[in-house]
């Protein structure tokens, strides 16, 4: 099953991908890996440079940053376009829009609190350019760059990496903080966001201000 469902109760689309459960899991438990040092590169991973990914393709050997398309995508151009029609209140469409993977170093060892101020400064470039070139599609409604930590969240591969989605309609939670920070701007005519390094002058904690 792979198509957006929209939520009647939270009016909101929900991407369902069924086929990600079978992408390559290349981790082990937590205790494997506090016991045994991490190198630096693993020929059996699907993100360290030169290696082959499990749709057959090949990494480029990246010295930097390293973007691909998502070889198991949440969302995708090629997405199911002929799908069962839902009775009553429910309605869903085809899951179109673009996943990429953006590996933040050639180090399968390597954290992003770890890395350089120079490389800090590519992967923000990095970022920078994804968004814009994808947010300029007119068949993309919103790009969404976001990294999950640890496997208990679903995280296949511990080399560093983040996702990109592209997706052809905006996120519930995004549409509210967007919302929130126009009537913050209008109210006060400051900018939400600024209240956070703000926060030590006021003694309340970023989530009251």
């Amino acid at each position: 099953m792979w198509e957006e469902r929209w939520h009647p109760l939270r009016e909101e689309w929900v991407i369902i991908a069924a086929h990600r459960n079978n992408r390559p899991w290349s981790v082990g438990s937590g205790a494997e890996r506090k016991e045994a040092a991490v190198p630096a590169y693993l020929p059996d991973c699907y993100l360290c440079p030169g290696n082959s990914r499990i749709s057959g393709a090949k990494n480029e050997k990246y010295t930097g940053v390293f973007v691909f398309d998502n070889d198991h995508p949440c969302v995708s151009f090629s997405a199911p376009t002929e799908l069962n029609k839902p009775a009553g209140i429910y309605r869903n469409r085809a899951a179109q829009g673009i996943a990429r993977v953006v590996c933040y170093s050639p180090h399968h060892n390597a954290a992003l609190a770890e890395l350089s101020r120079d490389e800090i400064q590519a992967l923000l470039a990095c970022w920078q350019e994804q968004y814009k070139e994808l947010g300029e599609r007119p068949e993309i409604e919103h790009v969404l760059i976001f990294e999950n930590k640890g496997e208990a969240v679903g995280v296949s591969n511990p080399h560093p990496h983040c996702q990109i989605y592209a997706t052809n309609f905006v996120f519930k939670s995004i549409e509210t903080e967007a919302r929130v920070s126009r009537e913050h701007r209008k109210e006060t005519g400051r900018v939400l966001f600024s209240g956070y390094s703000r926060s030590g002058e006021t003694g309340w904690p970023p989530h009251y201000l």
